[in-house]
């Protein structure tokens, strides 16, 4: 049972790094370069956030950071503003545009990924394929339901909106 826990979390890992490689290449192919995109998501994650909690999160330098940040905000991709309780303080964000199309943009960039993936396949196989997933999320919505983690919305909402998704 181990071995078999250990390839499909080890399965997931290389799917989540396929993604990341997929949106990182999409990124460099529009002029920013991965420590630039890896600023974009994480202030897209976040909403604001000061040079020191990206230079936090990011594992940079808060001089490296502000670097990004000025050549972002030069680009019109990321927002300044001084903190409305310290105005020694700037808050990063997105603006309302760049925040609407890197959301849709995610997306489109990760569907065509797994659909370029999944047309490798034949029919019947991208059937497996999903019925396996379906079993693996159901079993692992029953089991955080069981421990108590029964709070999944966000789950929903972002994988599975389709309300036939959900039937089955």
């Amino acid at each position: 049972m181990l071995e078999r826990a250990e390839y499909i979390r080890e399965s997931i890992d290389f799917l989540q790094r396929y993604f990341m490689k997929s949106l990182q290449k999409h990124a460099e192919e529009h002029g920013v370069t991965i420590p630039q995109a890896r600023v974009i998501a994480e202030v897209f994650a976040h909403k604001t956030m000061s040079i020191k909690q990206l230079s936090k999160n990011l594992k940079m330098t808060q001089s490296t950071v502000s670097d990004i940040v000025e050549r972002l905000t030069s680009k019109g991709l990321l927002l300044k503003t001084p903190s409305a309780k310290d105005k020694r303080y700037v808050e990063i964000s997105l603006p309302d545009k760049v925040a609407e199309e890197i959301n849709i943009s995610i997306s489109e960039i990760a569907n065509n990924s797994l659909i370029g993936v999944l047309g490798l396949l034949n029919e019947n196989e991208q059937e497996i394929v999903e019925k396996g997933m379906r079993l693996l999320v159901s079993a692992v919505k029953e089991k955080m339901e069981t421990d108590g983690m029964d709070n999944y919305e966000f789950f929903d909402v972002l994988y599975f909106s389709n309300e036939d998704c959900r039937k089955k």
